[in-house]
């Protein structure tokens, strides 16, 4: 049940924000000013805005696909097994496993993504690359074997 209501919270706000941005989300945002990782990922990476995964718990399998959607636009399926998306908690206090992804489209940071689902209206044609890090309630980088936990795939768009 908590999954289906983190697909619902994912295609609302998805939804919004193609409604409040004319449907063209990446073209009409910017990268954001107050990434504290920089403008791409990893630019700045350091102590400070990282932290180790728990040593107690098994390394998270990462894979992200995108399909075309039948009425319009895409959908990005993230798979994150051994971590658990917690939009509710975004902001507080860090917890073992949890979290929410950060997500960017051909360099271009795109915002949070708070479960497994996102759906784009107007991805551009050609080659998109998608990258999601995944980071702590308080927006630090998890962190595994010197490693960013992360995800990057490149599709190709018609």
């Amino acid at each position: 049940m908590r999954k289906f209501i983190y697909l619902l919270i994912g295609l609302v706000t998805g939804s919004a924000l193609g409604a409040a941005y004319g449907g063209d989300v990446l073209a009409s945002m910017a990268p954001a000013e107050n990434l504290e990782v920089g403008d791409a990922p990893y630019q700045n990476l350091r102590e400070a805005n990282s932290m180790p995964w728990p040593s107690e718990l098994p390394v998270p399998e990462l894979a992200v696909d995108l399909q075309k959607d039948p009425s319009s636009g895409h959908n990005l399926i993230l798979t994150a097994d051994g971590f658990v998306m917690t939009p509710e908690d975004t902001n507080g206090p860090v917890e073992a496993g949890t979290g929410h992804g950060h997500m960017f489209v051909n360099g271009v940071n795109v915002g949070r993504l708070y479960g497994n689902y996102h759906h784009f209206n107007n991805l551009p044609e050609g080659d998109v690359t998608i990258h999601i890090y995944l980071g702590g309630n308080d927006h630090r980088i998890w962190v595994a074997n010197g490693e960013p936990l992360f995800v990057e795939r490149t599709f190709q768009v018609e």
